[in-house]
């Protein structure tokens, strides 16, 4: 693609505030489950960095001009950059209008192509590939598919958006116009992150170099990675593959095993094992404590043998410590009560329950 073409063609992304489920359901559960994370899914860091920030590199390094996210208050989190327009719609029946809007005045700006996306999975397209089918086939409207079918990603003609396509559905749907979209196959590395599973494979598949996407930080011995500032006490233990993110602390005789993902600004306690699990940032883990098959989100829970999401409500255990701007309210009607019944509910959480007192002041520390 040349650089010509590169400056005409431009990216809206449009995110959803309702982060994904994880699969089915647990008829069974005693108390009823809140949303699995805080956030839409692709604000969940990932090996250091979230889905939307690794989408926005891949189409600045494609040459994409301008770039427009449209979502909801998270985005006040999102990295500053010139190259990136960030409209907040706190009403998300808005975002798609705001799309409809924005691409019409792009299109008098003289952008002559738009990728519009839904983003909600991990995708590692080939940019200019895509653009070149589009183009050479001389087709208004492509939509990107994998084996499991379409994906929420488009090549849309700008010109005939606001002339042929006028009035028509956003997103687009299958149809509307005879013979569109045109689909184009997806031959590389797709993750749909319909919930905290999928996250959980992307995490797996990274570090496994199934895909394109690398944990930050430095390789300090095989497997095991760690991003600027973070502390591993002498007494701990890693067991690759494991991804340590900025600002970490690992507390002593933790051990940390086996494809997880503790992210940044997370402390672990005392005796903690984690494994085959994912912390997300600002999590504290208690000491004792037995984390695996698990998402932990700040106070949230996600256990994944269970098919069971929890909100925890006793610092004791686990707790959020996102700083007050920017962070989700949490929700007490689904918090677990305090007490000891409760403890025996989810005594699966514990391996040490009696020193968690103990643990927890290091925590803290």
């Amino acid at each position: 693609m040349d650089t010509k073409r590169r400056v005409n063609v431009s990216a809206i992304l449009v995110i959803s505030d309702h982060p994904s489920s994880t699969e089915g359901s647990n008829a069974s559960a005693l108390y009823e489950q809140p949303e699995p994370l805080r956030r839409p899914i692709v604000f969940a860091e990932v090996l250091g960095q979230s889905v939307l920030e690794r989408t926005l590199v891949r189409l600045r390094k494609a040459g994409i001009r301008p770039i427009t996210v449209i979502g909801g208050p998270g985005l006040s989190s999102l990295p500053s950059n010139r190259d990136v327009h960030t409209i907040v719609a706190e009403n998300s029946f808005t975002r798609w209008p705001a799309a409809r809007q924005i691409l019409k005045e792009q299109s008098a700006q003289g952008i002559e192509t738009v990728l519009l996306i839904a983003l909600g999975a991990y995708t590692e397209p080939n940019l200019p590939a895509a653009l070149e089918f589009h183009r050479t086939r001389g087709i208004p409207l492509t939509q990107f598919e994998d084996t499991q079918g379409p994906l929420d990603f488009w090549i849309v003609d700008a010109k005939w958006f606001i002339t042929a396509g006028t009035g028509c559905t956003l997103p687009f749907q299958y149809a509307e116009f005879p013979g569109l979209p045109i689909p184009y196959s997806m031959v590389r590395y797709v993750n749909r992150l319909t919930g905290a599973r999928d996250l959980r494979s992307l995490v797996a598949d990274a570090l496994l170099l199934r895909c394109e996407l690398k944990p930050r930080g430095r390789e300090v011995r095989p497997g095991i990675w760690l991003d600027d500032g973070a502390r591993v006490h002498k007494s701990s233990r890693l067991v690759a593959p494991v991804y340590l993110g900025r600002s970490t602390k690992i507390g002593p005789s933790a051990v940390i095993t086996r494809f997880s993902n503790v992210e940044r600004n997370c402390r672990v306690g005392w005796g903690t094992v984690v494994e085959r699990a994912s912390i997300l940032p600002h999590s504290v883990i208690a000491g004792g404590l037995d984390v695996s098959h698990a998402v932990v989100d700040g106070n949230r829970w996600v256990d994944l043998e269970r098919n069971l999401t929890v909100h925890i409500d006793d610092p004791n255990l686990i707790r959020d410590t996102t700083p007050d701007v920017g962070r989700v309210p949490s929700h007490p009607e689904h918090a677990l009560p305090n007490g000891v019944d409760s403890i025996l509910a989810f005594g699966y959480l514990y391996r040490a329950a009696g020193r968690l007192s103990e643990m927890f002041n290091w925590g803290t520390g």
